[in-house]
This record gives C-alpha cells, structure tokens and sequence, in this order.
C-alpha cells in the first residue's frame, strides 16, 4: 500500500468524525460504504449480537439475505469468532485457511473476511466485518486491518454517545415530570397555608400577630425555594437560543421583578451580549435576591462592564468564607446553602462563561467573564 493510499484511510476517518450533524445510522452508513470501497470488497455489514443472534444494523447490501434488519443465527456465520474472541479476524482465502471448514463458509457463501467488535460500555455490542465471495487476491495489510479497528472503535464511540444521550433524555423527563408533581403536591397545602395564616393575621393581636408575620415570611421562602428547585430540575444547564440583549434591560427588569427593599441598582457602564435572555435574567434575580435576603439595609449593587464580560457586586456584609469557596468548581462543603447560588452556576455553565466570586466585609463582586460582546458602547 502506497503511502498516499495510508493518508487516504485517516483522511476517510477523520471526515467521518468532523460532521456532527448527521444522524447515528448516516454515519453508520457511511462508514460502512467508506470501509467497503476502501478494501474493495463485495459487501460491508454492522451486527448486533448483544441478544444472542445476529442482527444485521446496517449493510450495503441492498436486498436478500444481511440486509439491515434481518436476523441470522450468530453460530452460523464469521463474525461469531469475532464475538468469541473478542479481536481481529483476518480471513484473506477461507478455503487455504484454518476456517476451510468451518460452518459459515457453508452458509454464508464468504470466502474472505475481516472483523472487529463494536465494544460498548465495555460489553461487546456486535461486530463491523467486510467480506467478498471470493477469495481476497492479496492478504490484507497491516494498515487495512489498522484501519478496520479504528473504524470499529470509531463506531463504537458513536453509538456509545447516542445511548447515553438517550438515557439522559429519558432521565430528564422523569426528573422533569418528578419536579412537576412534587411542586403541585407541594403548593397545594402551601397555598391553604399561606392564605389561612394572613387571613388569622388581620385579627391577630401582638405577640401573636408578629408570630404569624414570621409565618407568613416563612410560607413565602418556601414558594421561592419550589420555584427554584422545579425550574432547575425543569432547566438544568440547558441554554436555549442567544440573542442579542442589552445587560441593563435585563437587570432591571430583574431588580423590578425581585423589589429589594432596602437596597438602591446603578448600572455604571451598560453592555450588549449574546445570551439567553430568560437565562441571564435568571442570574440576576438571584443574585439580587441574595441581597434583598441576606444583606441587610442601605445596600448598593452595581451592575458594570468589565474586559470581557459584565460584574455585580454589592455592599453588603459579603459570602461566608466557605460558601465562596464553593462557588465556580471549587468545593461543595457542609456550609454551601441556597439553590440559587446553584442555579446561578448553572447559568454560567450552560452559557460557556467564566465565573468568580470575591468576597469580604466590604463586600461581594460576582465576575462573568469570556462573555460574547456585540458592542460596548461607550462610558457616560
């Protein structure tokens, strides 16, 4: 095999692993046709043995027996050595070879033949094999049979992936479906509650009136906590499509949405960005609801540009040390409260930015960085 020919094979495989568009059985299918042409066989095929017979997935067989979807007992062809084995099998001329008698050389008509396993998830999923139905006129090369195994692994990485997006799919769905019962059972009983308790409320008289504004405070902290698990359960780390949006518009339709009492919003310098505006909106109202919870009164927050990517930072007393610690990969101690800190990474995370925390008793700047800018208008 000429050296040119060498540079064709790995040309061929790297052309099937740069196009991630296409779906799991056209690169099946191509690599298959590409395998079939390039060893200048009669036929290429993609088994699945995994049930105890022999499934044919994908063939460039057209019609017949081992077109893609018939099924053949495994004992009575080749590729049940491949299986046995677990390697490489190279049949060059079935009849001057160890196989001559074999019973797949009887029923499979095959006179040459060279194998893999498809290896998934560490137990043998099938086989790629390639065949003709005469004998091969040269042996096949060391490159041909290095060629045959990166191809099978290649496949094998491919059908991997898909099972476990699969999975994923089906998980998230239950989890999505879990979120949405938990959160209806829930609100139910909360909903009576809060509504009984501000109604005992408009009677009451101190103490016991205090007490039931403490209730009624609680009952409201546990509506946000269902909204925010369900939404991260429903959400996860998904971002769905980016726009551009202005940082300003976003945060203070955030600050509106989340009325901190006691603290005062400035945007210093105003930025347009490629994101997900319910994502990043998101962000905000967590971060000012972190302020508007935990921060006491007379607190500034500023929202500002940066290099690469936007801060907020606020006045108040800071994160506890191990909480900011935790945030952005580092670890997730004992102390780490609060999905909305969560979910704020999550954000981050579905966008590919950056994130850091500083934090102390003057107070806390959160950075994103590696933000896709559109503009930076200029500072006033």
């Amino acid at each position: 095999m000429s050296e040119q020919e060498v540079r064709d094979y790995f040309r061929d495989l790297y052309e099937l692993g740069v196009d991630e568009t296409a779906s799991l059985d056209e690169k099946i299918e191509r690599a298959i046709s590409v395998g079939q042409d390039r060893l200048d066989v009669d036929y290429g095929v993609l088994s699945y043995t995994g049930a105890g017979e022999y499934e044919v997935i994908g063939s460039t067989i057209q019609s017949g027996d081992y077109q893609t979807g018939s099924v053949h007992e495994l004992e009575t062809t080749w590729c049940r050595h491949v299986v046995g084995q677990e390697a490489l099998v190279v049949i060059t001329d079935a009849g001057d070879s160890a196989y001559s008698d074999d019973i797949a050389r009887e029923v499979t008509g095959l006179q040459c033949y060279i194998g893999a396993p498809i290896t998934v998830d560490g137990d043998t999923y099938g086989t790629l094999c390639f065949s003709g139905e005469e004998p091969r006129a040269v042996e096949f090369t060391e490159d041909e049979q290095r060629f045959v195994e990166l191809l099978t692994q290649w496949i094998s990485h491919e059908i991997e992936r898909e099972r476990h997006y699969q999975a994923l799919d089906t998980q998230n769905e239950r989890l999505n479906e879990f979120a949405g019962v938990l959160a209806h059972d829930l609100r139910n009983p909360l909903t009576s509650a809060l509504g009984y308790t501000e109604l005992a409320a408009e009677t009451a008289t101190d103490p016991e009136a205090e007490y039931l504004d403490i209730v009624v405070d609680s009952l409201g902290r546990m509506e946000t906590l269902i909204t925010d698990t369900l939404s991260l359960a429903r959400e996860g780390v998904d971002v769905g499509e980016r726009e551009s949006v202005q940082l300003s518009v976003i945060a203070r339709a955030a600050w509106d949405t989340v009325e901190p009492d006691a603290a005062s919003l400035e945007i210093v310098d105003d930025r347009t960005i490629q994101a997900d505006a319910s994502r990043l909106r998101q962000l905000f109202e967590n971060l000012f609801r972190n302020v508007d919870e935990h921060c006491g009164t007379d607190v500034a927050v500023t929202v500002e540009r940066t290099e690469d990517g936007f801060a907020v930072e606020d006045t108040g007393p800071g994160l506890p040390p191990a909480i900011a610690d935790s945030l952005f990969g580092g670890s997730y101690g004992e102390q780490r409260r609060g999905l909305g800190l969560l979910i704020i990474e999550r954000v981050v995370s579905g966008h590919g930015w950056s994130g850091s925390v500083h934090s102390s008793e003057a107070g806390t700047r959160f950075e994103f960085s590696d933000v896709g800018v559109v503009t930076n208008p200029p500072t006033r």
